[in-house]
């Protein structure tokens, strides 16, 4: 019994010690993914702001819809700066770079509230910033982590995100799109206070020949008494051979980079068609499946909770299932979920009076899809672009992912109501269920896991070693 409490007592202060040696990482990924903190608040600010512009400033549903869509364009406009800058001025002042615009944008929201030009605008503005944050914090969260926890931070992104959009939903109570937005315009500024004291990445660093830099950065993220010369080392062959070749065209048609773009692209697309803009869409008509009389901001806090938890749960887990496993989980209950909705608006369509005795039904699955879309589909797509380009093409190739991204997201926003008119919302849910059942498909046969892996261990799985720039 000693021997096994002594044995219990080593492992917690082995625990203890490593957690205390990581906690840079935690602390720089978290600073990083505050950019993913200020994107959410975007995504969540028309959450509430739609329906109060409409009561108050008396904004046509016309209009609204155009302030809501022109955000992911935004995003998607975002996305040709990011190759031009993240490996000229870096990961961190990248980002950097992105707060004072970030802040004006908010800014052109705050004064033009009464404006729909200027809303425009501030939606574009902050939509582009904050697209570019979703490229830039993924990549330097991977490369200052450790390989066995680089899933957990690569995750934080979304995490942030969704918590984003939470406090967004609480700003809204204030019922005054003025105070909302100048709450949400603190995302910027509680980035900047934090990143400001964190390192480059050691990576970028290395890319530049400044090796006592890069030592200098890796030495802060591990601890003065670990052994960084193997990771250096890594870096440093990751950066000879991406020299070896030009950033053309050319590099792009090889047949391992276009394998490796294929990944990104699906689950990019898995990921926008997989029937999450629906069930947030149709979240109060959902609730109101219940016969719950609930107020529509709290329905709202209700799903963001609902996306918190699941983001927390994905973070603990991805570095102990890996990418793979929880994808083809979250994509698999989600389809599963989706056909019960199909089927109970089919049911309340043709049997009203069957439809309300599983009126819990449309609840437990909208919830069930989140946590599920949450858990993985959400999450993974981002973290995982981050670890499977090669050093040279990251920039590049993770810009191109990211735009098709956001321009589907753009598409799916502006075309769903119609959508809904042609075909039904029940026809809807079942489509959504069949892509996301295909996905697990796609996931099973098209991904290679990379948990545990370093990049280079990565690069020779999908054969773009040989290939890095």
């Amino acid at each position: 019994m000693v021997e096994t409490g002594g044995t219990t007592h080593v492992v917690k202060e082995d625990f203890k010690n490593l957690f205390r040696r990581r906690f840079p990482q935690y602390i720089a990924a978290t600073a990083a993914c505050m950019g993913g903190f200020s994107l959410g608040c975007g995504i969540g600010w028309s959450g509430p702001c739609v329906e109060i512009l409409k009561e108050k400033y008396n904004y046509s549903e016309f209009s609204t819809n155009l302030i809501a869509a022109v955000f992911p364009l935004g995003c998607a406009l975002g996305m040709p700066v990011v190759p031009f800058l993240v490996d000229k001025i870096g990961r961190k002042w990248m980002m950097m770079s992105l707060v004072p615009v970030f802040i004006l944008g908010w800014i052109f929201i705050i004064a033009g509230v009464s404006k729909l030009t200027l809303l425009i605008i501030g939606r574009l503005i902050t939509g582009a910033c904050g697209g570019m944050f979703c490229v830039v914090a993924p990549i330097y969260c991977a490369e200052i982590s450790e390989k066995q926890i680089r899933g957990t931070l690569g995750v934080f992104f979304q995490l942030l995100l969704v918590v984003g959009i939470l406090y967004a939903f609480c700003c809204g109570y204030s019922k005054n799109v003025i105070v909302i937005s100048s709450l949400c315009g603190n995302g910027p500024v509680i980035f900047a206070s934090i990143m400001i004291f964190m390192p480059e990445s050691p990576l970028y660093y290395m890319s530049k020949d400044n090796e006592d830099a890069a030592r200098k950065s890796m030495r802060f993220f591990r601890g003065p008494d670990y052994n960084i010369d193997a990771e250096i080392a890594e870096f440093k062959e990751q950066v000879e051979k991406s020299r070896h070749h030009k950033l053309t065209i050319s590099v792009f048609m090889k047949k391992p980079v276009l394998k490796t773009m294929g990944v990104a692209l699906g689950l990019m697309y898995a990921q926008q068609f997989s029937g999450i803009n629906a069930i947030i869409f149709y979240c109060e008509t959902i609730f109101k499946q219940t016969g719950v009389d609930m107020d529509p901001s709290l329905q709202m806090v209700i799903v963001a909770i609902v996306q918190v938890i699941a983001c927390i749960a994905s973070a603990v887990l991805i570095d102990q299932l890996g990418r793979k496993m929880l994808l083809i989980i979250s994509f698999g209950v989600m389809a599963s979920c989706l056909v019960s909705l199909g089927f109970f608006f089919v049911l309340k369509k043709n049997n009203p009076g069957a439809a309300e005795n599983l009126f819990w039904l449309p609840l437990f699955s909208a919830c069930t899809y989140i946590l599920a879309f949450c858990l993985g589909a959400g999450p993974i797509p981002w973290a995982y672009m981050s670890e499977i380009f090669p050093t040279k093409l990251k920039g590049t190739a993770s810009s191109c992912a990211a735009f098709f991204n956001w321009m589907l997201a753009f598409l799916v926003t502006v075309s769903f109501s119609s959508m809904i008119n042609a075909i039904g919302i029940a026809a809807a849910f079942f489509l959504f269920a069949i892509i996301c059942g295909l996905s697990v498909t796609f996931v099973i046969f098209f991904l290679i896991e990379t948990k545990g892996k370093t990049f280079a261990e990565i690069l020779r799985e999908f054969g773009t070693h040989e290939i890095d720039g």
